[in-house]
């Protein structure tokens, strides 16, 4: 059996990559380490692969959680994180958990990462190591691509602001000096707007992307209301970074020419795109343009460059042979997911 060590296994993208793990190989089996326990919708999620998943509940800054996992390890994705985006609670509530605990944001985030690679160094059979990071390491504005646009590369254009940017460029830092000093077959990958199956508040995020919203008014036959229909953004399929991330642990390393890659959907949409594509699936779906107040989407049409715009993915289509299917089919396939699996928000 080839054993893969996923944290954050429970939460929303990591749990889409263990499940096209456990399903893509008779002889994968998994362990997945989080912080909090696997809620119904996580339970319902893994059952069909419950037999090759085992679930360890443990903070990954505790040398006490990494102590359980197994010794055996072939592959590590390191995908947990605090992402602390401000948020409405239950009671109505503004949360900014940025400004209400920092010292959690940098501990999970940073020294959470450490923990991961001290203990995968000392992993005998440790095939790869994947650190799952974020586009938000990029800067806010691209002076270049106002004038000629061009989709990011991974190379150049940082510009960390807020704690989750500032950490996770931080720990990509890191992973990398680990990757020197000990030899560690390494790579990171950063994430766009991702958007998919088991998209869900949690303990540690709280953020809804466009992509989702769209999503979840189109199944539920109600036209969305938006400040703007220009913002932009790069909105990537959950399932579809399940299968970047699975080509990348069985890529060899002699395919893999590269430290970092953009897993993203590699094109700038407009709201008003997201809105047509789903409109594609769901017949009359409209979109109505209302004060900032009042709408259950706020945007900032103002910015669109750098991390808001595309990024260039032609990397993972050289090195692993991978690509996003189009933003519309994307959709298509996740409005379906909510039509049998949730409820439509």
């Amino acid at each position: 059996m080839v054993t893969a060590v996923v944290t954050g296994g429970g939460g929303f993208v990591m749990a889409n990559f263990l499940r096209l793990w456990l399903e893509s190989g008779a002889d994968h089996q998994a362990v997945a380490l989080d912080a909090s326990p696997l809620d119904a919708a996580a339970q319902r999620y893994f059952a069909p692969v419950a037999d090759r998943l085992r679930f360890v509940q443990g903070d990954v800054t505790s040398p006490d959680a990494w102590a359980k996992l197994p010794a055996d390890a072939a592959y590590v994705v390191h995908g947990a994180a605090v992402t602390p985006h401000a948020y409405t609670d239950a009671e109505g509530r503004r949360r900014d958990p940025e400004r209400e605990n920092p010292l959690r944001v940098l501990d999970v985030n940073i020294m959470g990462t450490v923990h991961a690679l001290n203990w995968a160094r000392g992993l005998a059979g440790l095939r790869r190591f994947v650190y799952v990071s974020t586009g938000s390491v990029y800067a806010d504005a691209v002076a270049a691509q106002e004038e000629r646009f061009f989709p990011l590369p991974e190379d150049g254009y940082i510009g960390p602001t807020a704690l989750y940017d500032v950490s996770k460029y931080s720990s990509e830092m890191i992973a990398l000096r680990f990757k020197q000093l000990y030899g560690l077959d390494l790579v990171v990958v950063r994430l766009s707007s991702v958007f998919g199956p088991m998209d869900r508040a949690s303990s540690v995020r709280n953020v809804r992307n466009v992509a989702n919203h769209v999503a979840h008014a189109a199944v539920a036959g109600r036209p969305i209301k938006c400040n703007s229909a220009t913002a932009v953004g790069d909105y990537v399929y959950a399932p579809d970074v399940a299968e970047a991330l699975r080509r990348l642990l069985l890529a060899r390393r002699s395919e893999l020419h590269h430290d970092v890659y953009n897993i993203a959907g590699g094109v700038t949409s407009t709201v008003r795109d997201l809105v047509s594509d789903a409109a594609k699936t769901a017949s009359g779906f409209t979109m109505e343009i209302v004060d900032a107040a009042q709408a259950e989407v706020t945007t900032v049409p103002e910015r669109g460059t750098g991390k808001w715009a595309a990024y260039d993915i032609a990397r993972a289509a050289r090195d692993f042979g991978w690509r996003p299917r189009p933003l519309a089919s994307a959709l298509r396939d996740y409005m379906t997911w909510i039509r049998t699996h949730e409820t439509a928000k």
